[in-house]
């Protein structure tokens, strides 16, 4: 996808992006190559697509189901996921944002989950990161307890730049480094997947 690529590219330009008010904001720390600006406005509409989803009610109908299997069978395969883990991130694909969450969010943890199961779970089995760990929820206020919160929430908005036994280190936007601390979840934590219960 073009507009992956080019935010892929800004980013380890020093660029970083946003959208405010329909318009493509874009600032850089250093000269940003020039190529890599005239791409940017070529595509700029595909970019602001990508950075900002569109709202549920406009959004494409959802793929059909096989379509959620063959790539949670690839991510299964690939990475050696557990087939819970798999399951899982198949119920999220195809249950509505949970309350308090919008469907903007959602959908960019539902995405962040995707590449977390393909880059990142292998690590995280070695590592010994259970369920709750990386998919933790409060069962009652999931969008607010954050000292429930699995590793994956928090990644609509950041990424993973290594991971270990103790925590994550993750990428905020705006090039920010964060330690994600792993530590025992509180009574009421939930499988993400198992609000839909």
């Amino acid at each position: 996808m073009i507009a992956q690529r080019l935010i892929e590219d800004a980013r380890a330009a020093g660029l970083s992006m946003e959208v405010e008010g329909g318009d493509l904001i874009v600032e850089a720390d250093r000269d940003p190559p020039p190529g890599l600006l005239a791409e940017l406005r070529q595509h700029k509409a595909e970019v602001i697509a990508f950075l900002v989803p569109p709202p549920l009610a406009s959004a494409p109908p959802l793929p059909e189901l096989d379509d959620f299997h063959d790539r949670a069978a690839i991510i299964e395969c690939r990475a050696n996921v557990p087939r819970r883990w798999v399951e899982g991130y198949e119920a999220l694909c195809t249950m509505p944002a949970p309350a308090g969450f919008s469907s903007e969010r959602w959908h960019r943890i539902v995405d962040a989950i995707e590449a977390f199961l393909d880059r990142w779970a292998a690590k995280a089995i070695a590592c010994g990161w259970s369920d709750l760990d990386l998919f933790g929820v409060d069962a009652d206020a999931p969008d607010r307890r954050f000292d429930c919160m699995g590793l994956t929430l928090m990644l609509h908005r950041a990424e993973i730049t290594g991971i270990d036994e103790n925590g994550a280190d993750l990428m905020m936007e705006g090039k920010v480094t964060q330690r994600y601390r792993r530590k025992p979840r509180p009574v009421g934590t939930v499988a993400l997947w198992q609000l839909m219960k």
